[in-house]
Protein backbone atom coordinates (compact mmCIF):
# COMPACT_ATOMS: atom_id res chain seq x y z
CA UNK A 1 0.00 0.00 0.00
CA UNK A 2 1.28 3.69 -0.93
CA UNK A 3 0.78 6.35 0.94
CA UNK A 4 0.89 9.95 -0.52
CA UNK A 5 1.25 12.88 1.29
CA UNK A 6 -0.01 15.67 0.69
CA UNK A 7 2.26 19.03 -0.73
CA UNK A 8 0.64 22.25 0.80
CA UNK A 9 2.90 24.40 -1.71
CA UNK A 10 1.53 22.75 -5.19
CA UNK A 11 -2.15 23.54 -3.85
CA UNK A 12 -1.17 27.21 -2.73
CA UNK A 13 0.22 27.37 -6.28
CA UNK A 14 -2.31 26.45 -8.03
CA UNK A 15 -4.45 28.98 -6.06
CA UNK A 16 -2.34 31.83 -6.47
CA UNK A 17 -2.72 30.89 -10.42
CA UNK A 18 -6.16 30.33 -10.83
CA UNK A 19 -6.52 34.03 -8.34
CA UNK A 20 -4.14 35.62 -10.38
CA UNK A 21 -6.27 34.00 -14.12
CA UNK A 22 -9.25 35.73 -12.69
CA UNK A 23 -8.06 38.78 -12.33
CA UNK A 24 -6.70 39.35 -15.57
CA UNK A 25 -9.41 38.35 -17.45
CA UNK A 26 -12.13 40.92 -15.31
CA UNK A 27 -9.12 43.23 -15.67
CA UNK A 28 -8.94 42.70 -19.18
CA UNK A 29 -12.57 42.33 -20.58
CA UNK A 30 -13.82 45.83 -20.34
CA UNK A 31 -10.63 47.17 -22.18
CA UNK A 32 -10.55 50.40 -19.71
CA UNK A 33 -12.34 52.27 -16.43
CA UNK A 34 -14.85 54.16 -18.75
CA UNK A 35 -18.82 53.31 -18.31
CA UNK A 36 -20.50 51.93 -21.45
CA UNK A 37 -23.86 52.89 -22.08
CA UNK A 38 -27.29 50.93 -20.22
CA UNK A 39 -28.66 49.71 -23.79
CA UNK A 40 -29.82 47.21 -21.78
CA UNK A 41 -31.39 49.42 -19.21
CA UNK A 42 -32.27 51.75 -22.24
CA UNK A 43 -34.21 48.98 -24.18
CA UNK A 44 -36.70 47.66 -21.61
CA UNK A 45 -37.43 50.89 -20.24
CA UNK A 46 -38.64 52.60 -22.75
CA UNK A 47 -40.65 51.97 -26.00
CA UNK A 48 -38.76 51.11 -29.08
CA UNK A 49 -39.35 53.92 -31.57
CA UNK A 50 -40.47 51.55 -34.45
CA UNK A 51 -38.16 50.36 -37.19
CA UNK A 52 -34.63 51.19 -35.95
CA UNK A 53 -33.34 49.48 -32.73
CA UNK A 54 -31.63 52.67 -31.85
CA UNK A 55 -34.45 54.69 -30.99
CA UNK A 56 -36.33 55.14 -28.40
CA UNK A 57 -39.24 57.21 -26.51
CA UNK A 58 -40.23 58.06 -23.51
CA UNK A 59 -43.44 59.25 -24.13
CA UNK A 60 -43.95 62.24 -20.93
CA UNK A 61 -40.54 62.99 -19.56
CA UNK A 62 -38.45 65.89 -21.11
CA UNK A 63 -34.81 64.97 -22.41
CA UNK A 64 -32.91 66.58 -18.83
CA UNK A 65 -35.43 64.14 -17.06
CA UNK A 66 -35.18 61.22 -19.37
CA UNK A 67 -31.22 62.26 -19.25
CA UNK A 68 -31.03 62.19 -15.44
CA UNK A 69 -32.89 58.69 -15.11
CA UNK A 70 -30.13 57.15 -17.85
CA UNK A 71 -27.32 58.71 -15.55
CA UNK A 72 -28.92 57.15 -12.11
CA UNK A 73 -28.53 53.90 -14.40
CA UNK A 74 -24.90 54.14 -14.94
CA UNK A 75 -23.23 57.80 -14.89
CA UNK A 76 -21.92 58.91 -18.24
CA UNK A 77 -17.99 60.25 -19.04
CA UNK A 78 -19.38 63.94 -19.93
CA UNK A 79 -22.88 65.81 -20.51
CA UNK A 80 -23.46 68.12 -23.22
CA UNK A 81 -26.90 70.18 -22.75
CA UNK A 82 -27.42 72.01 -26.40
CA UNK A 83 -30.70 74.29 -26.06
CA UNK A 84 -33.46 71.52 -25.26
CA UNK A 85 -31.18 68.60 -26.45
CA UNK A 86 -28.60 65.78 -24.05
CA UNK A 87 -25.96 64.44 -25.31
CA UNK A 88 -24.79 61.77 -23.14
CA UNK A 89 -21.03 60.60 -23.61
CA UNK A 90 -19.91 56.61 -22.80
CA UNK A 91 -16.93 54.92 -23.86
CA UNK A 92 -18.35 52.94 -26.70
CA UNK A 93 -21.34 55.00 -27.47
CA UNK A 94 -23.11 58.71 -27.64
CA UNK A 95 -26.56 58.77 -26.18
CA UNK A 96 -28.72 61.73 -27.64
CA UNK A 97 -32.02 62.97 -25.67
CA UNK A 98 -33.98 65.07 -28.04
CA UNK A 99 -37.60 66.50 -27.48
CA UNK A 100 -40.02 64.59 -29.01
CA UNK A 101 -42.33 66.13 -31.80
CA UNK A 102 -45.86 65.05 -29.67
CA UNK A 103 -44.16 65.43 -26.33
CA UNK A 104 -41.90 63.19 -24.30
CA UNK A 105 -38.15 62.72 -25.51
CA UNK A 106 -36.42 60.72 -28.46
CA UNK A 107 -33.58 58.80 -27.08
CA UNK A 108 -30.81 57.52 -29.78
CA UNK A 109 -28.04 55.13 -29.04
CA UNK A 110 -25.01 55.65 -31.68
CA UNK A 111 -21.96 54.63 -32.24
CA UNK A 112 -19.41 57.00 -30.66
CA UNK A 113 -17.40 57.93 -33.63
CA UNK A 114 -20.72 58.62 -35.74
CA UNK A 115 -22.39 59.95 -33.42
CA UNK A 116 -19.73 62.99 -33.10
CA UNK A 117 -20.06 63.02 -36.88
CA UNK A 118 -23.73 63.28 -36.97
CA UNK A 119 -24.03 65.45 -34.26
CA UNK A 120 -21.04 67.45 -34.61
CA UNK A 121 -22.43 71.17 -34.43
CA UNK A 122 -23.67 70.21 -30.85
CA UNK A 123 -20.77 68.08 -29.49
CA UNK A 124 -17.75 68.68 -32.02
CA UNK A 125 -16.33 71.72 -29.65
CA UNK A 126 -15.59 69.33 -26.56
CA UNK A 127 -15.67 66.41 -27.95
CA UNK A 128 -12.83 64.71 -30.37
CA UNK A 129 -13.67 62.33 -33.60
CA UNK A 130 -11.31 60.34 -31.55
CA UNK A 131 -13.09 58.50 -28.80
CA UNK A 132 -9.65 57.97 -27.25
CA UNK A 133 -8.45 61.99 -27.48
CA UNK A 134 -9.33 63.24 -24.04
CA UNK A 135 -7.84 67.11 -25.37
CA UNK A 136 -10.75 69.61 -24.06
CA UNK A 137 -8.47 72.57 -25.37
CA UNK A 138 -5.58 74.80 -24.49
CA UNK A 139 -2.88 76.99 -26.55
CA UNK A 140 0.60 77.78 -26.50
CA UNK A 141 2.01 77.68 -22.91
CA UNK A 142 -1.08 76.34 -21.51
CA UNK A 143 -0.95 74.39 -18.54
CA UNK A 144 2.87 75.31 -17.83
Amino acid sequence: MTIRTRRPGRARALTAALAAGALLLTGCSGGSDSPDAPKNWIRQTYESAGASSNIYLDPTDGPTRVADEIEGETRAEDRIVSGTDVYLRYDDDIVAITPHVSGGSDIEIEDYRRGVQRWHSHVGHRWSSSQNDNFRGGGPGSGK
